[in-house]
C-alpha cells in the first residue's frame, strides 16, 4: 500500500508531533453563551452576595423561553457545516446544562461539548482561558465572548473576536 508524500510517517517523528501537526489544522469554533450567541434575560442580583447572585442564571424555563438568537448562531451553523468543531464555553454552572443543549438543538447548533464553568468559582476569565488553552493543543481556535475580561486573559495563538 503506497501513502502519499503528506501522511507518511518518518520514525524521526515522535508521534505526538506528527499527531499535533495534522489535527491542528482542525478548527474549533468556541461561543460563549449569555450575550454572544443568545440574548439572555438572566441578570446578576446586585444585592445578593456568592451563588445566590447568579441564580436567574440557573432557570432552565428563563433560558428556554425568553433566550433570542444572535447573529453569532448563523456562524456557528455555517462553520459546523464545513465541517469545523463547535464548542460552548459559558460561565453558567453545569445544572442548566441540558436546557442549553436544547436551545442550541432549537436554533441548529450541535455543540461538540458544552463547557460549563461556573461550578469552578468566580474566576470566570481564568477558568476559560484554561479550557482555550487545552483545545488549542489539538486544534486552530477561535474564541467569541461579549466580555473585555474574558477576551483579555485568552492566551497567546488563539483567535479571539469581540461580539
Amino acid at each position: 500500500m503506497a501513502l502519499d508524500e503528506d501522511s507518511k510517517f518518518s520514525l524521526d517523528t515522535p508521534p505526538s508531533t506528527w499527531y499535533n501537526t495534522r489535527m491542528k489544522q482542525q478548527k474549533a469554533f468556541v461561543f460563549d453563551l449569555d450575550g454572544t450567541l443568545f440574548e439572555t434575560t438572566a441578570k446578576e442580583i446586585e444585592s445578593a452576595t456568592g451563588h445566590a447572585r447568579y441564580i436567574e442564571f440557573s432557570d432552565s424555563d428563563k433560558l428556554l423561553k425568553e433566550s433570542k438568537p444572535r447573529s453569532l448562531v448563523s456562524f456557528a451553523i455555517t462553520v459546523q457545516q464545513e465541517g469545523h468543531k463547535v464548542y460552548v464555553l459559558t460561565a453558567r454552572n453545569s445544572i442548566i446544562y441540558r436546557a442549553i443543549r436544547i436551545l442550541l438543538e432549537q436554533y441548529g447548533v450541535q455543540a461538540e461539548y458544552i463547557f460549563c464553568v461556573g461550578d469552578r468559582g468566580f474566576d470566570i476569565p481564568a477558568y476559560k482561558a484554561e479550557i482555550l488553552s487545552i483545545l488549542n493543543q489539538t486544534h486552530q481556535t477561535y474564541f467569541f465572548d461579549d466580555c473585555e475580561e474574558n477576551l483579555s486573559a485568552v492566551p497567546d495563538g488563539i483567535r479571539a473576536f469581540k461580539a
